[in-house]
């Protein structure tokens, strides 16, 4: 009874609605339809509606989705706000379609892979269309509709601790069998400005048992001694099960230090230690790899350690017929392609990511990614430049204080640079605490990119790369590459730009800095390898000498590096290359190879020798110490001296730098028996007795920074915009220093009383909340394309909303509804789960905005009769007035269907 008089006075009121009030003395006997009446939506049934595999065709075969234009929308005579919801519908039911087909059974990989291209174009022009989007009867939200926003990222807190790896397996008071010969070290305390170095000597013990229990009490005995807070103990090692309980008998050491000290640790005899990065699997099941080797001395490598660098997964959940949820992982790739050895002990990885790492998120397709890691394996910091389209690193240095340069390609958008054309070439400069220093982009209006980079002792960059255009002050010289080389003061102020090469295909492939401080430069020419010596100071001056090696024979080169007046050049090279007759054979195919040249007035070759098996090898980097030559890559046989694992192994070997013998040879494996190298490092003093401990060479690193422009992928002058309830867009953007707190404080400076921000601490870390007072909307917005605060932060733009208290009748909301179209911030079709999880999403979205239409079309004084002040009253007695026009109503519906 209540529903049917309901619905009889909601269609009454909007025949009234119908009406115009005439003003005085004008006729009475016209009426004005209501704006837009006569429209048919593009789901109305009495309309056309264009079937699904109509709609995929037309999606696939033009590619437009939304239509800013409004497109068939634009002539009809009705207010912008359907035309928009209209167009918003039919750009969804296209992406709907295109999901449809994709979530079918009978629908193949390849076919399926290509809806997938073109549904992220229409996601893409989806995320556009929103962006523009001004409505004014309704508020239209892409994601769900929150009572507060979060960040995703949360940026840790430091604590003054420091717990290592597995030391000893067993019972914990045995014996450590590792730590009972000389055992010495130091530990160096710096406080007050003042630095204690504390001696440590296990012989000391004498003879009481050497378990980490009686370990932890001896050092702990030093330290208070000399006044030192910072202390240790024994841990279990693992992880705890669901008593809390960390189950095994696995045992290290935990540091328990104090901010007001710094500790950092030496061992008193060291031998040399090698890194080895590079790619285990393949596509994009592929990650990071870093292993260390120590005992390098022994003919037989142990390795030390393997760790596993990965970008974070996708995590797809669908619901099947029954409403069981299955959640879908697929991994993403990334990839490793240079290492350096740092100062303090440690060691850095560039390379590219393609999804969040270490808590930082992408903003485009893939990231250059930088991570430091202590001499354990432990990260020490990790950080991505934030570009908005794709960016990858190539190659890195270390100067002598710590500062770490890397380089490689971008394109797209990058914080304030400018988008030259094609890719661009990039490099950027950090400090030991990974604060970026400065960073430059470069190029010509073709591709361009960087391969390889160096340090002179002033600390100029040098950096080599290849370009299909010309660029500063060097015009192209013809073919499709040229090879270039630049300058770039300590500062990032570029010096001079100099062309490398002739008018053939040139690629400027290697770089480093001679002995006397002249600029090595190696590059593949035509498919020779031809090496040249430049004055470093001089960008336009003909090279000092030049040295052709040869027809590569279909190799390639991979690595330079110097050791005095001799000069190593490594990578690839068939049996027909021969600067000189080889040391040692090409084995078949291509192989590793490696080039001894010495440096004076002019160039001469020592040796050439070559490292293979019978099936395909290649070096792709080598170093020098004391004598001994290290070249890392990666091979699909069995090197000397080694076994294949799997069907590409990366390896490593060692020869003598003065007369090219081979000493030993090891191949890494990989996930699936994939891997290779990419890249060596040398820490001349990482093997020690501090490795046994688990602790790491150099300082203790408790805490990283707190900026959230170096914690984050954000960069700064990035920024988003939040409005009130419909009002002004206020623009938040982020400084280079500030944390999340202090931007807190932008953000309640915008909200003033109707919201606050606020910093929310969890186990992860802190994370930016935005709550709104009570029956207040709070709008975000992205900022411009590529610079973005929101995506780097984890937030997803969209409103929020806090619902007034049962209890308060005051609150009143002036701004119009709000609709959540619930999109997930990343849909794809990938996977058939994936599609089938879009489809879910996009009819539920569909629905909303069939809502959101009929909230607009709705006039007011009906929504007041049904929800208003002006409800009616629910429940009770039904007078007897209404209860006979019921009975009319009745009677006149049956005669109606009856025909009378």
């Amino acid at each position: 009874m209540t529903a049917l008089t309901g619905w009889y006075q909601a269609r009454n009121a909007l025949r009234l609605a119908g009406l115009t009030p005439n003003p005085s003395g004008a006729s009475t006997g016209s009426a004005q339809k209501l704006p837009g009446a006569g429209v048919l939506p593009p789901w109305d049934v009495r309309g056309e509606i264009t079937d699904s595999a109509t709609l995929s065709r037309k999606a696939l075969a033009s590619g437009l989705f939304f239509d800013k234009s409004l497109g068939q929308f634009a002539d009809i005579d009705a207010p912008d706000d359907y035309k928009n919801l209209f167009a918003m519908y039919q750009g969804l039911s296209r992406l709907h379609a295109l999901a449809l087909e994709a979530s079918e059974k009978t629908t193949i990989d390849s076919r399926r892979n290509f809806l997938d291209s073109r549904f992220g174009q229409g996601v893409t022009q989806l995320d556009s269309f929103f962006a523009d989007l001004d409505l004014e009867g309704v508020n239209l939200l892409k994601g769900e509709e929150l009572s507060k926003a979060e960040s995703g990222v949360a940026i840790s807190r430091g604590s003054s601790q420091y717990t290592t790896g597995i030391i000893h397996t067993g019972d914990f008071d045995a014996e450590v069998a590792s730590l009972t010969g000389d055992v010495r070290f130091t530990v160096s305390v710096k406080k007050s400005g003042t630095t204690q170095q504390i001696n440590i000597d296990l012989a000391d013990m004498g003879a009481t048992v050497r378990n980490l229990d009686n370990i932890s009490a001896h050092i702990n005995t030093q330290l208070e001694a000399a006044g030192v807070l910072t202390r240790f103990e024994r841990v279990k090692i693992g992880e705890k099960d669901d008593s809390g309980v960390i189950p095994g008998n696995d045992f290290g050491l935990h540091v328990q230090g104090v901010l007001t000290e710094q500790v950092s640790f030496s061992a008193a005899t060291s031998a040399p230690a090698i890194y080895i990065a590079g790619v285990s699997g393949i596509g994009d099941g592929s990650a990071g790899q870093l292993v260390r080797l120590t005992d390098l001395a022994s003919g037989t490598p142990v390795t030390e350690f393997t760790r596993r660098i990965e970008a974070a997964p996708d995590v797809t959940e669908t619901e099947n017929d029954k409403g069981e949820t299955k959640s879908t992982t697929e991994t993403n790739p990334l990839t490793i392609k240079a290492t350096a050895a740092s100062s303090d002990g440690g060691v850095y990885v560039v390379g590219q990511t393609s999804s969040e790492i270490d808590g930082r998120i992408v903003k485009g397709e893939t990231d250059l990614v930088l991570q430091k890691r202590d001499s354990t394996g432990k990260v020490i910091w990790t950080r991505t430049l934030g570009a908005a389209g794709d960016a990858s690193g190539a190659s890195i240095a270390v100067d002598a204080s710590g500062n770490v340069v890397v380089s490689g390609s971008v394109t797209g958008t990058l914080g304030t640079t400018t988008n030259v054309g094609g890719s661009d070439s990039v490099v950027a400069k950090f400090n030991a605490a990974g604060v970026e220093q400065w960073l430059q982009r470069f190029g010509g209006t073709g591709d361009d990119r960087t391969t390889s980079v160096t340090l002179g002792s002033d600390g100029t960059v040098y950096v080599a790369g290849e370009a299909k255009s010309g660029f500063g002050n060097a015009a192209h010289a013809g073919g499709e590459w040229d090879g270039y080389v630049r300058a770039i003061s300590d500062d990032g102020t570029a010096l001079w730009t100099r062309r490398v090469g002739d008018t053939g295909d040139e690629r400027a492939k290697a770089i480093a800095v001679a002995d006397d401080g002249g600029l090595l430069v190696a590059s593949e020419e035509d498919g020779r390898a031809v090496l040249r010596k430049y004055d470093s100071a001089d960008g336009a001056g003909a090279a000092v000498w030049e040295l052709d090696l040869g027809d590569l024979d279909g190799g390639r080169i991979g690595g330079l590096t110097v050791d005095g007046n001799d000069i190593y050049l490594a990578g690839a090279a068939g049996g027909a290359f021969a600067p000189t007759a080889p040391l040692s054979a090409n084995a078949g195919g291509r192989d590793a190879m490696v080039v001894k040249i010495a440096d004076g007035a002019s160039a001469s070759v020592g040796w050439t020798t070559f490292l293979g098996s019978d099936a395909d090898d290649s070096a792709a980097s080598v170093q020098v110490t004391g004598g001994k030559l290290y070249v890392a890559g990666k091979t699909t046989g069995s090197l000397p001296g080694s076994t294949l694992n799997g069907t590409r192994n990366g390896f490593v070997a060692e020869l003598d730098g003065g007369t090219g013998a081979l000493a030993w040879t090891t191949q890494i494996s990989g996930r699936g028996g994939i891997s290779e190298a990419t890249g060596i490092a040398v820490d001349p003093t990482g093997d020690s007795i501090l490795s046994k401990l688990g602790l790491p060479q150099g300082s203790l690193t408790y805490a990283d920074t707190r900026v959230v422009t170096d914690r984050t992928s954000v960069r700064d002058g990035d920024f988003f915009y939040l409005s009130v309830d419909g009002g002004r867009r206020k623009k938040i953007t982020i400084g280079a220093s500030d944390s999340i707190r202090s931007l807190t404080f932008k953000i309640n400076a915008a909200l003033v009383l109707d919201g606050t921000a606020d910093v929310r601490r969890s186990a992860e870390g802190d994370r930016l909340r935005i709550t709104p007072k009570e029956g207040v909307t709070i709008e975000l917005f992205s900022g411009t394309e590529g610079r973005d605060a929101l995506v780097g932060l984890g937030i997803q733009p969209g409103a929020v909303f806090k619902k007034p208290s049962l209890l308060n009748e005051t609150t009143t909301a002036d701004a119009p509804k709000l609709f959540a179209l619930e999109l997930p911030s990343v849909m794809s079709l990938g996977t058939r789960d994936k599609a089938a999880a879009a489809v879910k999403a996009l009819e539920s979205a569909m629905s909303v905005i069939q809502r959101a239409y009929r909230d607009l079309v709705t006039p007011q004084s009906v929504k007041d009769l049904l929800t208003g002040s002006q409800k009616g009253k629910d429940g009770g007695t039904v007078p007897a007035y209404m209860q006979a026009q019921y009975a009319n109503y009745a009677a006149g519906l049956a005669r109606l269907s009856g025909g009378g």
